[in-house]
């Protein structure tokens, strides 16, 4: 970007995936100081459509791929939860990651991914379930499988004001998004943390020095 070039926020219409005209606020562009030219990304273009989306029912841009992951269908087996909350750490990450095969990664806002011993695990994952509990949206249980106090596994499930929810965003959202999250849920659906730190290191080595233990939270 040139001197010339500064960052601003700008109003506009768009269409939306729907084929309907909607009116964007706070949409991230640069303009030209001299001339007034205005450019946006497409990308800054689709973050803010659901932003917009978000800011309706009161939750964050980032809960958005969480809830779909909640209510995709699994193949055969029934939607609207999730045991185990590595499965729900990596089903969000393989969503951003096959999204960003198809340079499509940065169209919808997800969670940042740190990397540490139990592999790739989205940064505020768990101030997000509590907070979706504190609003009836999802309901958390935890079952004992072991005699260690951390010997726990947690299970994540969508109320019926999640169901609602979740089901309004599916019908609301581009379908790649829709397409990734169904296909990479029904590929984690059933897997182990062995079975899926397995898959990390084969996708992505760059996570072998720093995933060492399965996430078996």
């Amino acid at each position: 970007m040139g001197d010339n070039w500064i960052n601003t926020e700008i109003e506009m219409d768009s269409i939306d995936w729907k084929g309907n005209t909607i009116h964007l606020k706070r949409v991230p562009a640069i303009k030209n100081a001299k001339t007034g030219e205005v450019r946006v990304y497409p990308s800054d273009v689709a973050k803010a459509e659901l932003r917009m989306l978000a800011e309706t029912y009161d939750i964050k841009p980032r809960d958005i791929p969480l809830l779909l992951s909640l209510i995709a269908k699994p193949g055969p087996f029934r939607y609207g939860y999730l045991h185990h909350r590595y499965r729900i750490n990596k089903i969000l990450f393989y969503q951003w990651k096959e999204m960003e095969k198809q340079e499509l990664g940065e169209t919808f806002v997800h969670d940042e991914f740190e990397a540490g011993i139990r592999g790739p695990i989205p940064k505020h994952i768990t101030e997000d379930l509590e907070r979706l509990e504190k609003m009836s949206i999802v309901c958390l249980s935890w079952e004992k499988w072991g005699k260690g106090p951390k010997e726990a596994s947690l299970t994540t499930a969508l109320t019926k004001k999640g169901i609602a929810l979740a089901t309004t965003l599916w019908n609301s959202v581009p379908k790649q998004l829709l397409e990734t999250t169904a296909k990479v849920k029904k590929e984690l659906f059933l897997l182990d943390p062995i079975a899926i730190k397995e898959k990390v290191h084969s996708g992505f080595p760059e996570y072998r020095k720093t995933f060492k233990n399965p996430d078996r939270t």
